[in-house]
């Protein structure tokens, strides 16, 4: 591969360049687009700016290096950061039986123009104020508001779309980020792990404000038992989380349980006619130890 691509300097003041994922995955696409009109791939005839790869490939295209061992995002995280670059405007996507065809539709701006803010919209001034006869929302809008809560009262709670859904996972995802970087109270960049940590926690089945308490909680802990005042890393509050979740969902050991409870779950073998001998035998031996438990009580 050769040539060049441009960059913008004031990519380093954008939203773009703290995030980790979201950047490369940009960056990679701006790399291997098409440069002109009418290439066919796999069939299909793609435009200049356009490029289509499986989410797959892409995590092997995504691969990075962490000590001496290679390591790549999930599927799930790389979609993630599909869908924001797409939420910024900055690329669209479309399904194909072939892979997702992602279109950069800021391509041309970039190579020809030059500087382009990223996250930010292009509109950089105060909002006009409005006219002073002008009414703050129009009548069919308030309708359509009274109509939305009147059904909402009448049928309870509208269950949440997938895009909804992902939403809320992604508010949840932010705030664990946001709570570990106010807890670790060192910079605002997060690494692949503590990413990936992080989605992981947000995935679990407790609420977002008992995780936040927990996490609190871990650093208080931390902080009287080690040197180091801060965590560094979100996977320490992961697996400290999922301790809390198992020793919380911890059952009682069978040794802890007394045999006439523990007997109606004993196996029972048949002989070879098929009889229930081993039945009858094991009711025998049952009210055998029920005899003893009354003479000799514990």
């Amino acid at each position: 591969m050769c040539g060049w691509v441009k960059l913008p300097r004031d990519l380093l003041e954008s939203e773009l360049w703290r995030e980790v994922v979201p950047f490369r995955l940009f960056t990679l696409l701006l790399i291997q687009v098409m440069r002109e009109d009418g290439r066919m791939v796999n069939g299909m005839q793609l435009k200049r700016g356009q490029y289509i790869r499986a989410y797959s490939k892409l995590a092997e295209d995504l691969s990075y290096r962490e000590g001496r061992g290679e390591k790549q995002y999930s599927k799930s995280t790389i979609k993630r950061a599909a869908d924001k670059l797409v939420k910024k405007g900055l690329i669209a996507t479309e399904e194909t039986t072939f892979g997702t065809l992602f279109t950069l539709l800021k391509y041309d701006e970039i190579q020809n123009g030059g500087s382009i803010d990223f996250f930010c919209p292009p509109d950089r001034g105060t909002v006009p104020e409005r006219k002073e006869n002008e009414p703050s929302t129009k009548p069919e809008q308030n309708q359509e508001k009274e109509n939305e809560e009147k059904v909402k009262k009448d049928n309870g709670p509208v269950p949440a779309t997938g895009k909804q859904a992902s939403q809320k996972t992604d508010e949840r995802i932010n705030a664990i980020s946001q709570r570990f970087i106010e807890l670790r109270k060192r910079g605002n960049v997060l690494s692949s792990k503590d990413i990936n940590a992080a989605e992981e926690i947000a995935g679990l089945d407790v609420p977002l404000a008992q995780l936040l308490v927990w996490m609190d909680e871990i650093q208080r802990v931390h902080a009287k038992g080690s040197s180091h005042e801060t965590i560094n890393s979100l996977v320490y509050y992961e697996k400290a989380i999922l301790t809390k979740l198992k020793k919380s969902g911890k059952k009682k050991r069978n040794g802890d349980e007394p045999l006439l409870d523990r007997m109606p779950r004993l196996k029972v073998f048949k002989d070879s006619n098929g009889s229930v001998e081993d039945r009858e035998s094991t009711r025998s031996l049952s009210g055998s130890i029920k005899n003893r438990s009354s003479l000799f009580p514990i």
